[in-house]
């Protein structure tokens, strides 16, 4: 079976409700190729080898979570070249979905995040032009914060950075992944006990010790491999299209 690519793209902007987020990229369609999709790939990151392995899989369309056209492009060389035309060439289309992808209640990369640690979704939180990223939830009984670190490692696969702050009993915790230290105040401000994300920057060790919340650093790829695949098996499913999981380390 197939879909048309315009009508997959409608779908997906109405699911992730793209149109309400102002963002640093474009969200939708970034690449135009086949009018029909039968066989979709994913990937948290469209990286030439990511595409290349989209266009080798002959995939009609490879959907990221991070895109490859970020703010206004002046001129195409270099590796935004080899990127476009790799899948130019193969006449692939290139879906990407940023901040949509991190704040959304169902799909979204925070709260695929919540059900990896088994917490609760309870809400939302960390405002950005309007629009509050992040969620937040609840573990049924509260732990410490060794123990949620242990939770974290497991969960994504990936070293933590624990910069320590708040009380020695977790039950509240917020997650905006990827690079979402920013928010670490956002977090506190809601009354959450830890907050987890994807980077650590040098003044989020301050900023956790001196606010009372925690934050957990768990890797920005790690926290945000996870919802893309589940989203594009979903369409898989819906629609009766192929699906390709491509996964490729990255240790930040």
């Amino acid at each position: 079976m197939s879909i048309a690519t315009t009508e997959l793209a409608a779908y997906l902007d109405e699911l992730l409700n793209a149109s309400a987020f102002k963002d640093y990229c474009h969200n939708g369609i970034q690449i135009s190729g086949a009018a029909e999709v039968s066989c979709i790939a994913s990937s948290a990151s469209a990286s030439l080898e990511v595409c290349q392995q989209a266009v080798s899989a002959q995939a009609d369309a490879l959907l990221v979570h991070h895109g490859i056209i970020w703010g206004s492009i002046n001129r195409v060389d270099g590796l935004l070249r080899d990127r476009i035309q790799s899948l130019l060439g193969a006449n692939c289309n290139l879906l990407a979905y940023h901040l949509p992808l991190d704040a959304d209640p169902v799909w979204g990369n925070n709260s695929k995040a919540l059900e990896l640690l088994g917490l609760t979704n309870e809400g939302s939180f960390g405002a950005y032009h309007g629009n509050e990223i992040g969620r937040w939830g609840l573990f049924e009984i509260a732990i410490s914060p060794q123990e949620l670190a242990k939770r974290c490692e497991t969960a994504f696969q990936h070293a933590i950075v624990h910069c320590p702050g708040g009380p020695e009993s977790i039950q509240k915790v917020g997650i905006i992944t990827g690079g979402g230290q920013s928010s670490l105040l956002d977090a506190h401000a809601a009354g959450l006990d830890a907050f987890i994300t994807g980077e650590a920057s040098e003044q989020t060790w301050h900023e956790a010790a001196e606010s009372g919340c925690h934050c957990f650093a768990c890797g920005h790829y790690a926290t945000e491999c996870h919802a893309v695949h589940a989203l594009a098996a979903h369409l898989a499913e819906k629609f009766g299209l192929k699906h390709l999981k491509i996964d490729q380390a990255n240790p930040i």
